[in-house]
């Protein structure tokens, strides 16, 4: 998607924030900024506006703006009164490419997963680059601020404002679309989560303990004569990694990122924070459950499974960064059976937590050898199964759900590629 940015320095005041604006054409072929400085208004000859520069946001108690992307379709007869917020994976910044090169900035890293699928299908789609800010309380507050930017910027094009907003986020960004399914004040109407974070403390800092005990044991770096049948690798697939030994090709991006140390800073919130090399080796939430306060910080600073508006989640199988806490979180979705109708998990077979069709993958690579991981295991994160076209179903499927009341097909797992259907359905994702 090519993309001409200009206009930095026209500033328009806007709702919660300063907005410096640029327009293009989504198809590829870019308009500037008329002599206002305003991007085009919706019945210009473009079928899509995009509206990009920066915001500055009270949630980042910053006074550093972020980047934004606003896309619109410029006909309002073919717009369907929808408006979808993304929420990027990760703290944001500058994307990579896999020599390390900046090729772009994280407001536009769903595109390829989301963005122009929603565009395309008539939505309206906005995203901001939060650089520097993850998937916590202050991650939703921005989001949530942002919302409000896009949601007034496309109710003054078009002249009302949309019937319903939506929050899409991936992994960090998952993260903070699972707080706000669980948040009675959040003003999204459907919540869609690409293999999330934050799915269950509990279950996370167990693994963590498992990974950073059992991964020097299986390292490929160290070990390369250990077949897939080893006992240390088998019990690596279920206590550390949490996805099957097929996948064992992928583990070593997290694997080789667990450490003693990396537990006990994350420990150290929790009032754990003067355990020994041994405590620490041997870590376990049931073993220190009688530490004083420390499982009641746990459970104050953990999601619940209470989810207040439809919510669909999309994992795949060989997922080792989230899939063991979101089969954990679904167990809390189970136990509130007040909600728990509100809540789906399709899982996409042989997928990883970057899809091999998402551009984010060349980032990951070059971290993968900055960490002096080996060519191989880069490639082998492409060579796996794709969740893109789950995800971009599960955008119409919630969009049914609110605004039909058709409720999404239940809890399934589909092929690489594949999408969740009901009984007996075979749809398609153009």
């Amino acid at each position: 998607m090519e993309r001409e940015e200009g206009g930095m320095a026209m500033m328009m005041m806007m709702t919660m924030g300063v907005i410096g604006t640029a327009v293009v054409l989504v198809a590829g072929v870019a308009c500037g900024t008329d002599d206002s400085g305003q991007a085009p208004a919706a019945g210009s000859s473009d079928p899509v506006v995009e509206v990009t520069g920066m915001v500055s946001l009270a949630a980042t108690d910053t006074d550093s703006a972020k980047r934004f992307v606003i896309r619109y379709p410029s006909d309002g007869a073919t717009w369907n009164g929808r408006l979808v917020v993304a929420a990027h994976g990760g703290t944001g910044g500058p994307a990579l490419a896999a020599d390390g090169t900046q090729v772009g900035t994280s407001e536009t890293s769903l595109d390829d997963v989301v963005g122009d699928y929603a565009i395309a299908h008539g939505f309206a789609y906005a995203c901001v680059d939060r650089d520097g800010i993850g998937g916590t309380p202050q991650g939703l507050a921005v989001v949530t601020e942002f919302a409000g930017i896009a949601r007034a910027r496309v109710a003054e094009v078009f002249g009302r404002d949309p019937d319903q907003l939506y929050l899409v986020g991936l992994s960090m960004g998952g993260g903070i679309a699972r707080l706000a399914a669980e948040d009675p004040a959040a003003p999204f109407d459907g919540i869609v989560i690409i293999a999330g974070a934050l799915g269950d403390a509990a279950r996370g800092l167990d693994r963590l303990a498992r990974r950073a005990a059992l991964w020097p044991q299986i390292d490929p770096r160290e070990h390369p004569e250990l077949a897939d049948d080893d006992p240390q690798v088998v019990a690596y697939a279920a206590e550390g990694a949490g996805t099957p030994v097929e996948a064992r090709a992928l583990w070593p991006f997290i694997g080789a990122g667990s450490s003693t140390g990396g537990l006990r800073r994350s420990l150290e919130p929790y009032g754990l924070d003067d355990l020994t090399e041994e405590e620490l080796a041997g870590f376990s939430i049931a073993r220190f459950a009688e530490q004083d306060g420390f499982v009641d910080r746990l459970r104050a600073d953990d999601t619940t499974g209470v989810v207040t508006v439809p919510t669909i989640e999309v994992v795949g199988t060989f997922d080792d960064f989230v899939l063991p806490e979101i089969l954990a979180y679904k167990q809390k979705v189970a136990a509130a059976p007040e909600t728990a109708a509100l809540h789906r998990l399709y899982q996409v077979r042989r997928t990883w937590h970057i899809s091999r069709d998402d551009d984010a993958l060349e980032g990951f690579r070059y971290r993968m050898s900055q960490m002096g991981l080996g060519v191989d295991v880069q490639q082998a994160a492409g060579e796996f199964g794709s969740y893109v076209p789950a995800v971009q179903r599960a955008l119409d499927l919630i969009d049914r759900w609110v605004t039909e009341g058709v409720a999404a097909p239940p809890d399934q797992t589909v092929d690489d590629g594949g999408v969740p259907a009901a009984h007996g359905e075979v749809p398609s994702v153009s």
